[in-house]
């Protein structure tokens, strides 16, 4: 047993001089991870538990119930399974109000305990489950890239987190084997986001797609026509035209450079989470991106070896640095990588055939014929819905436009008063705020359906946006926790229409002249009037 012993060490010693992994003196990073992990999953789930009932609830805008009911119909004619193409926990608990609050509420006390290092490995499977549920039942509330990249992220925690009962924040322990596999799928995880990030605004360029980047203008646009702009984008957006065409160099090489680097030693590992974090910090401080930014900021922390982390944090922390840790029993070592490794093997599959369809997939593809075998592109539809490994693309185009749809209400079709929506852009006085983590995500998606320019039925927008002109309509209570400003506060109005404006910032001297952040110009019509009334019905005095 003392030569096994031997010979391990010594093989992990030339492992490490060789390639310079030195995969289990990450230790610090992997213990931040993990916890911060906890903190990105309460922050998300009580983001959507305040606005799960209004978006996906029984009386919601969305019902999840209609969308399992109508999945189930169509599948079961079929033969095939409902549960296998969505798998959320609510076929079983069922889609009332009380279900979805009492899973967010679990969830929460779950990612509480992840943040304080009680049973994280067990607590983060649950995780898992639970935000796949939300995700899989939240529609076209739940279709982000991050709602999809914590998923990944979440997954690969499990086999990053230790199993141990407890962890404190004193001198985490060492990577086991199977730790150390998981370090490495962050890694590829994160060079993934942030090259693929690049990557888009670039393969993307051409006639069929107007595209900015190429240009070096999408700066010019970027921080006025985001979703939920801030205040500091206002400001940043009136800086030098020459200080925005250069802003966009060191994006790019923070995106297509760096992401190649953390494959080269501790210190290229060291120099890409630099500038990754860099990056978000930025964006941080001009943007509402909800936990993006600080979920992306997560995952660079697994990047710096320990001996990159400053003194101080090393004495408050009490790190003990340790040669390689000894080798474990040998059939406890085989016990949980006959368990890790398969699922290993499929997630190294599935983003094998992510990275490369990704890259055939552009309109200007690097590869011209689709390199990713017939097989293989099955294997990874039959496992999408559990989100295990995905593509990814921020910003692949740039809006130079900010349309808005801005609905209103009338008693005679004849006087029009408008509503004013929470953290939309609506009213020109109203100083842009800053909201994020929190992701509004009927704000969101009001950008995303005003961008279409027109309603149509058949736009996956359609829906919501009928149900809050009914409940409008209708003066339901519930519609109103997204209004800051109701002009029907005593009976509801008989018309509904949305119009469309495009809004613009405010230059410095229209804004001291007028105290207005932004101006408009209405476009078009978005919906036609439309009412509950039957036709000649008199609306009643004030």
């Amino acid at each position: 047993m003392a030569i096994r012993g031997e010979t391990i060490t010594v093989a992990n010693e030339t492992w490490h001089r060789i390639f310079g992994l030195d995969l289990d003196r990450h230790r610090i990073g992997r213990s931040l991870a993990v916890r911060g992990l906890g903190l990105v999953y309460f922050i998300a789930i009580c983001s959507w538990w305040t606005q799960v009932a209004l978006l996906v609830g029984k009386e919601g805008l969305s019902p999840a119930g209609n969308l399992l009911s109508l999945l189930e119909e169509r599948l079961g004619a079929t033969g095939e399974s409902a549960i296998w193409a969505l798998p959320n926990v609510f076929w079983i608990l069922g889609t009332s109000d009380f279900a979805f609050q009492f899973v967010c509420f679990v969830g929460a006390i779950l990612a509480i305990l992840v943040f304080l290092g009680r049973f994280c490995a067990p607590c983060l499977i649950l995780l898992w489950i639970i935000y796949l549920s939300l995700v899989n039942t939240g529609g076209v509330f739940m279709s982000f890239q991050w709602d999809i990249l914590l998923l990944e992220a979440g997954f690969l925690g499990i086999f990053l987190a230790t199993w141990k009962s407890r962890s404190t924040w004193r001198n985490p322990p060492t990577l086991s084997v199977v730790n150390r596999i998981a370090l490495v799928f962050f890694w590829i995880l994160i060079a993934k986001l942030m090259f693929f990030s690049g990557w888009v605004k670039l393969a993307w360029a051409g006639g069929a797609y107007p595209e900015w980047w190429p240009e070096r203008t999408a700066m010019t646009y970027h921080y006025m026509t985001q979703p939920i702009p801030t205040w500091t984008a206002w400001h940043v957006h009136h800086w030098s035209e020459s200080f925005h065409h250069f802003s966009i160099w060191p994006m790019y090489f923070i995106e297509l450079v760096l992401p190649f680097t953390i494959f080269f030693g501790r210190f290229g590992r060291a120099a890409a989470g630099i500038g990754f974090v860099l990056l978000m910090v930025l964006i941080l401080f001009t943007g509402n991106y909800t936990y993006f930014n600080w979920l992306t900021i997560v995952l660079c922390l697994p990047l710096i070896h320990d001996r990159l982390w400053p003194e101080w944090f090393h004495n408050w922390l009490k790190f003990v640095p340790e040669g390689l840790p000894p080798a474990p029993v040998w059939k406890v070592r085989a016990l949980k990588l006959s368990i890790a490794l398969p699922v290993f093997a499929i997630l190294a599959l599935l983003n094998f055939q992510v990275i490369l369809g990704d890259l055939h997939r552009a309109p200007n593809p690097a590869l011209k014929a689709n390199p990713t075998p017939e097989w293989l592109d099955t294997f990874r539809a039959k496992l999408e819905p559990f989100r295990l490994a995905s593509g990814y693309g921020l910003f692949r185009t740039m809006t130079t436009e900010r349309p808005e749809i801005i609905l209103e209400g009338s008693w005679d079709g004849t006087s029009w008063f408008e509503y004013d929506f929470a953290w939309k852009i609506d009213e020109l006085s109203d100083r842009p705020k800053f909201v994020a983590p929190h992701q509004p995500r009927v704000a969101w998606q009001f950008w995303f359906a005003a961008l279409e320019k027109r309603f149509d039925y058949r736009s996956r927008n359609a829906g919501w946006i009928e149900s809050i002109v009914i409940k409008l309509l209708q003066d339901d209570p519930d519609v109103e926790s997204l209004i800051k400003h109701n002009p029907f506060p005593n009976s509801p109005p008989r018309l509904i229409r949305a119009r469309l404006f495009n809004y613009e910032f405010t230059t410095p001297e229209e804004r001291a002249r007028t105290g207005d952040w932004w101006k408009r110009v209405a476009v078009g019509e978005y919906l036609s009037p439309v009412s509950l009334s039957e036709p000649g019905e008199e609306a009643p005095e004030s």
